[in-house]
């Protein structure tokens, strides 16, 4: 035979490598039994909570889907809403402003009614002040016209004898 061809195996050349494969596995299946099988059950406790997550994900997405169709469709009535509500807090602020201004403008007409008073008080007060200096004045130039010389003797006789008399 040559170098290249087929090499044949003996019996006894593969009984030993085939019985250190089973020796191999029974140790392996053995030794490493219990991790292994605690490694799938703890994959297979991470999967279904996984799946359980993805399930309460799903759940709650279609949830917000649902109620985000609601709102959407639900969107012309609260638009109509929201108008009516605007329109109403408008009317409810401009009738408040409009009793304030009512208010207001009662106050300026009764201080403009107590001014208008109080002025024509002051416009009187002066004015009699006026018409009683003017009466003074002319009532004076009028006695002195009308008093003569001898008028006045007579007056400074009259009070000098008044005033010596007992009262």
């Amino acid at each position: 035979m040559n170098e290249h061809a087929a090499h044949q195996a003996a019996v006894g050349q593969l009984l030993w490598p085939a019985l250190n494969f089973v020796i191999f596995v029974a140790v392996i299946a053995r030794v490493g039994r219990g991790p292994a099988v605690e490694y799938f059950r703890a994959r297979t406790a991470r999967l279904r909570a996984a799946l359980q997550a993805g399930a309460r994900a799903r759940a709650e997405a279609e949830a917000l889907r649902a109620a985000i169709a609601r709102d959407v469709e639900n969107l012309p009535a609260l638009r109509a809403q929201l108008r009516a509500d605007l329109r109403a807090t408008a009317e409810q602020q401009c009738e408040a402003l409009r009793t304030l201004g009512r208010a207001a403008a009662e106050r300026i007409r009764t201080d403009a009614r107590l001014l208008a008073a109080h002025e024509f008080g002051v416009a009187r007060a002066a004015l009699r002040s006026e018409v009683i200096e003017e009466a003074v004045r002319q009532a004076t130039a009028l006695v002195r016209r009308a008093i003569r010389p001898e008028d006045q003797q007579r007056f400074v006789r009259e009070f000098v004898a008044g005033v010596g008399a007992p009262a």
